[in-house]
């Protein structure tokens, strides 16, 4: 299986550069981080009864994350820099809403989420946010997401944020129960929040 978790959520990793590295030039850079154990990533959504939740098993992502980068003047470039999510890594409770989820992705066909970091601003907010520009692929379907994000630095990196998405957009439909009556939103979240260490 391929370690190199992709969804995204790679928004932390502009935080990190220029926090641990100090770039400043333009050339092309490479390196590596990992995520701490304390990382999460999960998929909030609900039904005209109920919500669900489907997280992320981290455990997957044991090894170091390569990225590549340009450093410019208000925000970092990159490029090849992405986390691939296998579908079947989600948990969503149990095998029933698992197998739903897993239907609503085409993952017989399509069995990954990538999420592909392509900027993140040094543009500063309010509580240390700041913003990131994500390419997501669902289903063979790709889009793009500018995000807001928090950024906590203490002895390491924590970045945070949340991803609303419409799964209309990926051209995906929901499975529905009951003769029709239980019926998935087509808005949902992914939220993350992502502790990063030095390798």
């Amino acid at each position: 299986m391929i370690k190199t978790f992709s969804f995204s959520i790679l928004f932390f990793l502009g935080a990190v550069l220029s926090t641990f590295f100090n770039v400043e030039e333009l050339a092309s850079k490479e390196s590596v981080v990992v995520l701490s154990s304390e990382s999460y990533l999960k998929i909030k959504g609900k039904t005209n009864v109920s919500t669900f939740e489907c997280q992320f098993d981290m455990t997957t992502i044991s090894d170091a994350i390569r990225i590549h980068y340009k450093d410019y003047n208000q925000s970092i470039k990159f490029t090849d820099t992405k986390l691939i999510l296998p579908n079947v890594e989600f948990n969503c409770g149990g095998k029933a809403i698992n197998k739903d989820f897993n239907k609503l992705l085409n993952t017989e066909e399509y069995p990954e989420i990538i999420l592909k970091l392509k900027e993140i601003s040094k543009v500063k907010h309010q509580n240390n946010t700041t913003t990131a520009t994500i390419e997501i692929t669902i289903s063979n379907i790709v889009k793009s997401y500018t995000v807001p994000i928090s950024i906590t630095n203490d002895h390491n990196i924590q970045v945070s944020g949340v991803m609303p998405l419409d799964i209309n957009d990926f051209n995906l439909t929901a499975p529905t129960k009951m003769l029709g009556m239980v019926k998935v939103s087509p808005k949902i979240e992914i939220q993350f929040s992502l502790k990063i260490l030095k390798p």
